[in-house]
């Protein structure tokens, strides 16, 4: 079995506090990672969840946000980077939606969710590059995309879409800063067996089949994308760049755009 060793490495992660997020925290607490987090939720609310998880209070540092706020987000960003100099991997992991027919779904709604999915994810990366770039530090800017980016589905038109513009944003980025030594990366899973895919899989029996047929009948569970996180976060994957880390159980085999 491979040990990944994380000690030394900070790593800031936003959407800390979600379903998912939970095994990506301990398992990249657990390698070692001190970790930077950010969330919604109310700083004393997060400390009890994060007990609740084990996470030793040493091991983070939390700050409440909305990442949609970019003035905000920056602002984190920066007084993270001014409390962990020397931080080299941020992972843009905030998102989600529930169903949002494009018919029924009002214009201020269909754009909330596409900002909170892609927008937010812009204003992290123009935050984050500006620190490494000033601090010559080679990052690693991974975001959390889905299956849905390449699968689409009738039901979640805005989040869909959002993650197919993140995964070529992401691209993009990886071309224009591969030359300052910073790498972009996007861990794109399939039908999660929690968070707010658990509750559109639950709500929506025509989505449920839907997932189970281009999944093969199989879906992920969190601990399995903790899994490649850590793995992306590892000097093992220090020679990736501009890839969508598909680790979906094979959803959307023969259906992919």
């Amino acid at each position: 079995m491979i040990s990944i060793d994380l000690s030394g490495k900070t790593i800031l992660i936003t959407g800390a506090m979600g379903a998912i997020a939970e095994h990506m925290v301990v398992r990249l607490a657990a390698a070692g990672a001190k970790l930077v987090l950010l969330d919604l939720k109310p700083a004393r609310e997060a400390a009890s969840k994060l007990e609740e998880w084990k996470v030793p209070a040493e091991s983070y540092v939390y700050y409440s946000l909305d990442v949609t706020d970019s003035a905000t987000l920056t602002r984190v960003v920066d007084t993270a980077f001014d409390r962990c100099p020397m931080m080299d991997t941020v992972l843009g992991h905030a998102g989600g939606c529930g169903l949002h027919p494009f018919a029924s779904t009002t214009e201020a709604e269909f754009e909330r969710i596409f900002r909170f999915n892609f927008f937010a994810q812009t204003y992290l990366a123009r935050a984050v590059f500006a620190q490494w770039i000033a601090r010559k530090i080679p990052g690693h800017l991974i975001f959390t995309s889905s299956y849905v980016a390449r699968v689409p589905h009738t039901l979640i038109p805005s989040y869909a879409s959002a993650k197919a513009a993140l995964e070529n944003f992401a691209r993009c980025m990886a071309l224009e800063y591969v030359s300052s030594g910073i790498r972009v990366n996007v861990i794109s899973p399939g039908n999660v067996a929690a968070g707010s895919s658990l509750k559109v899989f639950e709500e929506d029996p025509a989505y449920r089949e839907f997932v189970l047929r281009v999944s093969l009948g199989k879906r992920n569970s969190p601990e399995s994308i903790a899994g490649a996180f850590v793995f992306l976060c590892s000097p093992l994957a220090s020679e990736i760049n501009g890839q969508i880390l598909s680790a979906d159980y094979g959803s959307g085999i023969g259906n992919r755009l």
